[in-house]
């Protein structure tokens, strides 16, 4: 079969490997065919090995709940992930479900697959987490037949135990227990799944953020930034043989409480700026 007839037979995301065994092709003879229609803008590479039809769209993703992605996203995300992966459960995550939740984020799709998917080729952009297979549904939602998302509560969580979903991530949790007093997350499901998922690192995080805004943040007009602090302040302490964790990741993050900016010694958690500089952040 000629390339281009080959390229009509190709689902809406396929791989490299995919076109050789339709086209009948050598690799590079395939890379070149490829390229060539690319450039034609027939179709477009999105990741390594990776190429995705513009002459169509994408087949609809039959979805089990309303979402809040675009549908031409979520149907191009389904095909992309099976593509990759194949049939296997997936779940959006971290910051991608904090942002579906109402938090205002600019951020790449945040995905969580099992161990044994997670080192597959993703298009840029695209950052993956991984995790046992049979946690991948856990606290929440299912949107199509293999793709779930998090809870907001799961995703503030684990946001906050893994600290690499983004830069800001800590103001982002902040923004949330101020607007609505807190009310997209349930304090109690935190706890759940802090003991359920292994993510108590994550829970004192969360909860040193909000002990900080009951701290500093008196001079709030509305005090909505104290209002839900409250009771995720006190939700969690740390425990005996509990290490001292850092509250964001970064190359000038405390090594030891002698060289934090700030010492939460109920939780053991060091911050390397100020509590009151969040604040700040929040109320400007």
């Amino acid at each position: 079969m000629d390339s281009a007839h080959a390229l009509v037979e190709m689902p809406f995301v396929f791989r490299t490997n995919e076109f050789c065994a339709c086209a009948g092709v050598k690799p590079s003879s395939a890379s070149r065919a490829l390229r060539a229609a690319a450039a034609e803008g027939v179709i477009s590479r999105v990741g390594r090995g990776l190429w995705q039809r513009g002459d169509r769209e994408a087949p609809v993703a039959e979805c089990s709940t309303p979402h809040p992605f675009p549908p031409a996203w979520m149907n191009a995300n389904e095909c992309l992930m099976d593509a990759v992966i194949g049939p296997q459960p997936r779940r959006m995550s971290h910051m991608t479900a904090l942002e579906a939740a109402g938090v205002p984020l600019v951020v790449g799709p945040q995905l969580s697959l099992a161990h044994e998917h997670a080192r597959a080729a993703m298009p840029l952009g695209v950052t993956v987490f991984s995790e046992s297979r049979d946690r991948v549904a856990m606290h929440a939602t299912r949107l199509t037949e293999r793709t779930w998302m998090s809870s907001p509560t799961r995703a503030a969580v684990e946001t906050a135990h893994h600290d690499v979903a983004a830069p800001l991530w800590d103001e982002r949790i902040a923004w949330v227990f101020a607007e609505d007093s807190g009310a997209i997350l349930d304090a109690d499901e935190a706890v759940e799944i802090s003991d359920a998922l292994r993510m108590r690192a994550g829970l004192r995080r969360l909860s040193s953020i909000a002990d900080a805004l009951r701290r500093f943040a008196a001079g709030d007009p509305g005090d909505k930034l104290r209002r839900a602090s409250d009771e995720w302040a006190d939700i969690v302490s740390a425990r005996r043989g509990d290490a001292w964790i850092r509250l964001r990741r970064s190359r000038r993050s405390p090594l030891g409480p002698s060289d934090a900016a700030w010492v939460d010694i109920e939780r053991k958690v060091l911050w390397n700026r100020h509590p009151s500089v969040l604040v700040a952040s929040l109320m400007t």
